[in-house]
C-alpha cells in the first residue's frame, strides 16, 4: 500500500512540477520577448554620493559613484552631469570619470554593447555618445579602442578618431558534430 501511495505522490510531484515548470518558462519567455521595450519610455533613476542643483540652468551634477539608469542603459562614473530643456526633458548626459563606462542592448536579441572613456558625452534626444580619452566600445566579443569616438545609437554607426586606432575581432570556433 505504501508503494502505490509512494508511486502516486512522486507521479503528482511529477505533474505539479512539470506544470509549475512550463508555466515559470512561459512567463519568463513572455518577459525577455518584452524586456526592452524602448529606454526612453522607462523610468529614469539617479543615484549618487551628492547631488547639486542649479534649477534656473537646468543642470544637476551627481558627484561619487554616480550611475544614472534607464531601462537598458546604464552610466556609470565619479561624476555626472544632467542637463535639461525647458520642458525638463533630459537633453544631455555628461559623465566624467577613469573611467566612465556606458552600456545598452540596442535591440532584442542583440548583444549589449559596452564602452568606456575618460569622458562620456551622451545627448539622449539625438541618441548620439561622444566618447574622448582612453575610448573603447566592445560588443559581442569585438573590442575597438581608440582616442576620441562619436556613436550614433540610432544608426549603429561609429567613427573612431585620435591616435592609433585599434580593434579586436575574436576568431570564430567551428561547431564539431
Amino acid at each position: 500500500m505504501n508503494a502505490s501511495f509512494d508511486i502516486i505522490s512522486f507521479d503528482t510531484i511529477i505533474k505539479r512540477f512539470a506544470l509549475a515548470a512550463t508555466l515559470i518558462l512561459t512567463g519568463f519567455c513572455s518577459m525577455l520577448a518584452s524586456a526592452l521595450p524602448s529606454d526612453k519610455e522607462q523610468a529614469l533613476r539617479i543615484v549618487a554620493d551628492k547631488q547639486e542643483i542649479d534649477l534656473k540652468q537646468g543642470v544637476v551634477v551627481y558627484s561619487g559613484d554616480a550611475k544614472f539608469v534607464q531601462g537598458s542603459l546604464e552610466i556609470t562614473a565619479n561624476k555626472i552631469t544632467v542637463r535639461r530643456d525647458k520642458d525638463q526633458s533630459v537633453e544631455s548626459v555628461i559623465a566624467e570619470g577613469s573611467p566612465a563606462k556606458y552600456q545598452q542592448q540596442p535591440e532584442a536579441g542583440k548583444p549589449i554593447i559596452h564602452a568606456t572613456a575618460n569622458k562620456l558625452n551622451y545627448n539622449v534626444k539625438n541618441e548620439y555618445l561622444v566618447m574622448d580619452d582612453n575610448v573603447s566600445i566592445e560588443q559581442n566579443g569585438a573590442v575597438t579602442k581608440s582616442g576620441h569616438a562619436d556613436y550614433d545609437i540610432k544608426s549603429q554607426n561609429a567613427k573612431f578618431s585620435i591616435g592609433r586606432v585599434e580593434t579586436v575581432i575574436p576568431a570564430k570556433t567551428e561547431k564539431k558534430d
